[in-house]
């Protein structure tokens, strides 16, 4: 039990200053104007990854195979395009990289701030 603990504040000591360096780059990043004053997103912050980008690269693979099932699930997919509504500023993004937003598979937040969308 002793050596469980000791190694789990091991650990969160290990990552305490990476998670502060990473919240300092964070803070220095630069905001538009956009974002700054209505909160949406603009066309560069948003990234588009397709999934058949992700099936060619073999350390991909799994994460490839991940969204494939989301893509053919249709309670998820509903999910994510009432996500997708709920971000201000994200639908017109997509649609000025012309992405078709019925093929939104899956949105995160990157490191950044912005938006990372996987489509079909």
């Amino acid at each position: 039990m002793k050596k469980t603990v000791t190694i789990a504040l091991a650990s969160l000591l290990a990552i305490a200053p990476a998670a502060g360096i990473a919240y300092a780059q964070d803070a220095t990043a630069p905001m538009t104007s956009d974002g700054m004053s209505t909160g949406s997103i603009a066309a560069d912050g948003v990234d588009v990854v397709k999934i058949s980008s992700l099936e060619a690269d073999d350390s991909q693979r799994g994460e490839a195979e991940r969204l494939t099932l989301k893509a053919n699930d249709p309670a998820t997919m509903e999910k994510v395009q009432s996500e997708l509504q709920g971000v201000p500023g994200l639908a017109d993004a997509l649609a000025s990289k012309n992405v078709q937003l019925e093929n939104v598979v899956e949105i995160q937040t990157s490191a950044t701030g912005g938006k990372v969308v996987y489509v079909k």
